[in-house]
């Protein structure tokens, strides 16, 4: 029988809130989340989807919240040890991601308050 973690995540729940998330880390800490095998239409034997595991919710959250709260939580939730160099690599770059799409909004408003302005007058 899969997680009840897996169940939400593959049925495409993603937690809202921090209680959701610490409840879906407590989850993932307490079990097993690898899926079975599944045979595919073909016949032949697959992992199917990507395994649940801390890593891969760890970077769903990280996507959900900002990375630094993702990291405070994983660090409240005991599980900050068991991540991979990967997660610190797309923590980076989500914080430049957010870094670079804040400026060009900062860019965007301030055209349209130009372009507002030069109507005005």
């Amino acid at each position: 029988m899969e997680p009840v973690c897996a169940v939400f995540l593959r049925a495409g729940w993603i937690p809202e809130t921090l209680e959701e998330w610490k409840l879906l880390l407590h989850l993932l800490q307490n079990k097993s989340t690898r899926p079975t095998p599944q045979e595919s239409l073909n016949g032949s034997l697959s992992d199917g989807p990507a395994p649940i595991n801390v890593e891969n919710v760890a970077l769903l959250l990280a996507k959900a919240m900002d990375p630094d709260r993702a990291w405070s939580l994983l660090q409240e939730c005991g599980l900050a040890l068991e991540l991979s160099a990967k997660f610190t690599r797309t923590c980076d770059i989500l914080r430049i991601a957010e870094r670079r799409q804040r400026a060009l909004i900062q860019a965007m408003l301030e055209k349209c308050d130009r372009f507002l302005w030069s109507q005005q007058a």
